[in-house]
């Protein structure tokens, strides 16, 4: 491997490792909201989904408008999901968990969509999955956890949301524990490492949901 290579595998790595920590520290912010101002990210996260659709509508625009069966189901997904993003505040504990039940999934979907859809004749749609992979996974896990937290939030089972915070806490902590000892590791390592945390966070992101 050349030495333009090996900056090059190390830009992306430290991207990768940088996405990731980026998204830990968001998700440990949003843990610790109170009642209310997890309603308020709720509504923040729902025009973020918002600008997410818009770009893949654009990006994919002569994609999804092709006849294929698969690429009409993307833009129904895309669609379906763009509605769920200019609902109503939800004001109440239900109206919340039942729309980020519904987004994480139309989230699921347009995952399965892009990847059913991205093949080697449609590069514009493997590009955008390629690129935007973390952020919808990322945006997933984020409802993941206000359902969560408004599910086990509620009065009758406030001792449950403390033990699952507790718990949800000292797994990110661990997590980036792990991540700050990747400014350690070898240069022959780097592919490892990054392939090690990836398969971390994935186990770590089950724990966020309902």
């Amino acid at each position: 491997m050349t030495t333009d290579q090996k900056q090059g595998l190390k830009e992306k790595i430290e991207k990768k490792l940088n996405q990731l920590k980026a998204s830990a520290e968001h998700l440990n912010v949003q843990l610790h909201l109170g009642a209310a101002e997890a309603k308020d990210e709720f509504e923040e996260q729902k025009k973020n989904l918002a600008k997410l659709v818009d770009t893949a509508q654009e990006k994919l625009g002569n994609v999804i408008d092709a006849g294929e069966e698969k690429a009409k189901n993307l833009k129904t997904t895309i669609d379906e999901l763009r509605v769920q993003a200019a609902l109503g505040r939800a004001e109440t504990e239900d109206v919340l968990e039942d729309q980020a039940k519904k987004i994480n999934k139309g989230l699921n979907q347009l995952k399965k969509g892009l990847a059913n859809t991205a093949d080697k004749a449609e590069h514009k749609a493997e590009s955008f999955a390629d690129e935007t992979k973390h952020q919808i996974e990322d945006m997933h896990t984020r409802f993941d956890l206000l359902r969560l937290r408004t599910h086990l939030g509620k009065k009758e089972a406030e001792k449950a949301w403390d033990e699952k915070k507790k718990e949800l806490s000292e797994k990110l902590h661990e997590f980036n524990q792990k991540l700050e000892k990747g400014k350690d590791v070898a240069e022959d390592k780097w592919e490892h490492f990054a392939d090690e945390m990836s398969e971390a966070w994935d186990h770590l992101k089950k724990a966020f949901k309902a």
